[in-house]
């Protein structure tokens, strides 16, 4: 595994050597049948983490009284305020049998060695977080500075980080439930259930594949045809980041001008897999009064009156990602946390209740298809 970053990332650092091979592990698993609370992007902010558990009635080790275990549905970090403590908190539980959790999208980014916005603190390096849209109501408050991340400077626990990812799976399921970090693709799932190697194993496996249709079939075909190939075709690039389609105009997102955007795949599924629970969709809570003047995530997935419910024609997919990977925002132009709708939140199961880390209330969201109002 090369640790070297990429996309113009520091080039002092000097990877060390590979990790040894391992085993053949199960990229999707199984969990108990017993109670969960099933937790959103983490997102570096591990006074959040801190305080969700707590609301949830888990002790500091990660015990509940009633049996409960924690599951995490991915990105742990970027972007916030301390990663390495998220992860360390994160792989204490995980690997004291207490909790479990799934790779998203920026886990897969530093396994891949991808310097990527939110993620430079990996590599000991600095960063300004907050666009920088004219559109912007808020300024930041010290932009000529670098939002504050604690930097990851030991070489050793770099490793270990990247060693631990490693041994996640990108899914977790059970009789009617299934937890992935962005979209339960039945076709993707049975590639990656019948693969056996590590997360790295099995995305350089399908970039290769990849790689040749896109030097013959694709060799000649318009730059998004070609991207969306690179995002869609690819097994793990579909579990953890979802598929993309033609956005209907150019937007600014993740530090880049952008022509596609996320596929709203849960407007068409009606839960033939049983009820499916992700992450990585950027919802937030209608509460949130401050408007940023632009759209820090691209065009927008949930309308403004997004009440926290399950998605879909069959009321089978709830994404419990609150934007708190967003509060580098509120804290960078003074705002306050939660002020534009933001928390770390947990869904509760069997229960079906939503729980926030803020102390915003809980709600009640049974699955099934909503009645029309």
């Amino acid at each position: 595994l090369a640790l070297r970053p990429r996309l113009g990332a520091p080039t002092s650092i000097v990877p060390p050597p590979p990790p040894p091979p391992r085993l053949a592990m199960a990229l999707i698993q199984g969990f108990s049948d017993g109670p969960i609370d099933v937790v959103g992007d983490i997102h570096g902010e591990s006074g959040q983490l801190q305080a969700l558990p707590f609301r949830l009635g888990y002790d500091g080790n990660g015990v509940h009284a009633e049996g409960r275990r924690l599951v995490f549905v991915g990105d742990l970090v970027d972007r916030g305020p301390d990663s390495v403590g998220v992860v360390r908190s994160v792989r204490f539980l995980v690997e004291k049998g207490r909790a479990q959790m799934i790779l998203g999208n920026h886990e897969l980014n530093l396994l891949r060695g991808e310097c990527k916005h939110g993620n430079h603190w990996f590599w000991g390096k600095t960063e300004q977080l907050c666009n920088r849209s004219p559109e912007a109501r808020h300024p930041i408050v010290a932009p000529s500075s670098p939002s504050f991340q604690v930097l990851l400077q030991d070489d050793v626990e770099r490793e270990a980080m990247l060693e631990f990812f490693r041994g996640q799976p990108l899914a977790l399921e059970r009789e009617g439930l299934r937890v992935v970090h962005a979209m339960w693709h039945p076709e993707s799932a049975e590639k990656i259930r019948n693969f056996r190697g590590d997360v790295v194993v099995a995305y350089d496996h399908y970039k290769t594949l990849l790689d040749e249709r896109l030097r013959t079939d694709l060799k000649d075909a318009p730059k998004d045809e070609r991207e969306m190939a690179i995002q869609n075709e690819h097994p793990v690039t579909v579990l953890t980041a979802g598929m993309e389609v033609p956005a209907k105009e150019p937007y600014f997102a993740g530090g880049k001008m952008r022509t596609l955007e996320r596929h709203r795949w849960w407007e068409s599924y009606e839960g033939e897999a049983g009820l499916v629970v992700v992450g990585h969709y950027w919802r937030r809570l209608t509460g949130g009064g401050e408007d940023l003047g632009f759209e820090p995530t691209g065009p927008a997935l949930f309308g403004a009156d997004d009440a926290p419910a399950w998605l879909g024609p069959g009321g089978a997919v709830m994404c419990v990602d609150y934007s708190a990977g967003l509060r580098f925002e509120e804290r960078g132009r003074g705002l306050p946390e939660g002020s534009i709708g933001t928390a770390l939140a947990a869904l509760r199961v069997p229960e079906m209740t939503l729980h926030f880390a803020d102390g915003s209330p809980t709600v009640n969201v049974p699955a099934g298809p909503r009645e029309c109002e």
